[in-house]
């Protein structure tokens, strides 16, 4: 609005008889005995003048605005993608005390990476926005790890470790194995099926593959004997896990 306006000031200032003709002779019977007196033309180049000083406010408070606007902060989420990955993982709200040795019948997941928390603070808030893992839409799912707590932080503010897996989407995480150690923390994560109602053992090697295409992006609290501090963290045959980037 202000750059039209502007414009038609800055002809009636400088054309105001060009500008009458051009826009209103058309108006009147006779464009010649009609046409105003220098007066009128005064008083309308006064007016163009107000109008072209409006505009040029106009315009210079938008572009203080606009270069003055904060940028907004990132949200949660967006620290929550940066750290973990697109799309955000699932959080295993459960309570369970880990193994210390694996189940040669379930399948063994790949860690992705861990983030210490409980050393230097407190797990990230952001946790709490997490969605439950959920396998076909429920929670209540046979043979899924450990059991749900009676409050949702209370399981993520006694953490001392959080692990980040990409598990097998038809298949969820029966078993969490740690091996403590004055130098080490070694960690492992097995999944397999939901335990059968007609007590079988399924085929959880066949059933539960790795495939990328086929794997949910899942994040699992552990609560050590002790903070990890400075003992390094690995999986059980002593392979180095990747402690993970934090977003900022």
């Amino acid at each position: 609005m202000a750059i039209p306006l502007g414009i038609a000031a800055v002809w009636a200032i400088l054309a105001p008889r060009n500008q009458w003709r051009s826009l209103f002779s058309w108006s009147v019977a006779n464009a010649h005995s009609s046409e105003p007196g220098g007066a009128a033309y005064a008083s309308r180049q006064l007016i163009a003048g107000i109008a072209l000083g409006l505009a040029l406010l106009v315009v210079v408070f938008a572009v203080i605005a606009s270069t003055a606007r904060t940028p907004q902060e990132p949200s949660h989420v967006s620290v929550l993608e940066q750290t973990w990955g697109s799309p955000a993982p699932l959080f295993v709200y459960r309570t369970f005390q880990p193994a210390k040795s694996p189940d040669p019948a379930l399948v063994d997941v790949p860690i992705e990476d861990y983030l210490p928390v409980n050393d230097d603070e407190a797990a990230p808030l952001y946790l709490l926005d997490l969605e439950p893992f959920s396998r076909l839409g429920t929670t209540n799912i046979p043979g899924y790890i450990g059991s749900e707590p009676d409050e949702t932080d209370s399981t993520i503010g006694r953490a001392d470790v959080l692990i980040h897996v990409r598990g097998p989407l038809l298949c969820v995480p029966r078993r969490v194995v740690v091996v403590e150690g004055p130098e080490s923390v070694q960690i492992a994560v097995q999944y397999g099926l939901p335990t059968p109602s007609d007590g079988s053992k399924p085929d959880n090697a066949e059933a539960c593959p790795l495939g990328e295409d086929l794997t949910g992006s899942v994040l699992i609290p552990i609560t050590l004997k002790d903070v990890i501090g400075e003992r390094s963290v690995e999986s059980l045959d002593g392979t180095p896990l990747t402690l993970v980037q934090t977003g900022s």
